[in-house]
């Protein structure tokens, strides 16, 4: 059953530590507990059997898509606390955020659209790239009268085992509509553009290495206005500390709600994760300001 899964207990801060990040003005050593658990509590959902009688039924497909899209939020949690104890790498873990975002919103979407043929524009949408470069990789075959190069050979190889996963044939891949746009989704699941701009178009600076990105993490200026290379001593930000627990545990409510459709079931799940939510948005109003202010309208 659900409720048997071993979720861990939440963290708790000596009043000495609470002290010293006042101080200080540093929260990260608690920001960084709280991140770890809202991580590992997203691998422990994602890890719950489709065969549990909680859980609704559906497709072992649909479901694969959205406990793998949870576990890749968790597993990029993990990469974000390897790189943060460094205290360097803030500008990579903006990369691996941007991620985080895509995919969790991604869950909200599925599960808020509640349809199969949403499920086959997510599995088509990723497939469309594939089959380009098979038909290059065949065209290439054909000019030369056949012959197939060894790595042509591995390469359709893989790509067809991908398409044989997806249960789809080549042809639905080619005609079903990829996945709307990123903000569409938001917008569905009721994000604000504030959060999409936020957390996606400023976080495309860092994916496509734009003058903010340069400007902010890879160079420095001196005094007479000369440039020179920036090393790794971009520290991570707070900031990336408090909005994607509330971005996952959002998400996680969500997903839960969607896939367990009787509220006796969840509500162990709920509660905990109702109260993770209530202690890290307490702790981000007294980092940034009372008046704080969450992603959604």
């Amino acid at each position: 059953m659900i409720t048997d899964f071993p979720f861990e207990q939440k963290p708790t801060f000596p009043a000495e530590l609470w002290a010293r990040c006042r101080k200080d003005n540093d929260f990260m050593p608690i920001l960084f507990e709280w991140y770890k658990y809202i991580g590992g509590t997203c691998n422990i959902v994602a890890s719950i059997s489709r065969l549990s009688p909680a859980i609704r039924k559906m497709p072992a497909l649909n479901y694969a898509i959205l406990t793998g899209l949870l576990n890749r939020c968790s597993r990029l949690m993990l990469s974000v606390l390897r790189l943060s104890v460094t205290k360097k790498y803030g500008e990579t873990i903006v990369l691996l955020d941007r991620s985080i975002y895509e995919s969790a919103v991604t869950v909200q979407w599925l599960c808020c659209k509640d349809s199969d043929d949403c499920f086959k524009r997510y599995l088509a949408g990723g497939m469309k790239s594939d089959l380009k470069l098979k038909d290059h990789i065949q065209q290439s075959i054909d000019k030369r009268g056949g012959d197939i190069l060894v790595i042509e050979k591995g390469m359709l190889a893989s790509i067809q085992e991908y398409i044989v996963s997806t249960e789809l044939s080549e042809e639905q891949i080619r005609q079903i509509n990829s996945l709307p746009d990123l903000w569409s989704m938001c917008r569905d699941v009721g994000l604000s553009e504030k959060f999409y701009i936020g957390t996606q178009r400023m976080g495309s600076h860092a994916v496509h290495g734009t003058w903010t990105a340069l400007r902010g993490h890879y160079l420095k200026q001196d005094a007479d206005g000369e440039y020179s290379l920036r090393d790794h001593d971009v520290r991570p930000h707070e900031n990336q500390f408090m909005v994607i627990p509330l971005v996952i545990l959002d998400t996680l409510k969500k997903f839960i709600d969607y896939v367990v459709p009787d509220p006796t079931h969840r509500e162990p799940i709920e509660s905990i994760i109702a109260d993770t939510n209530a202690e890290v948005l307490k702790l981000t109003q007294e980092i940034v300001s009372p008046d704080f202010e969450f992603y959604s309208d």
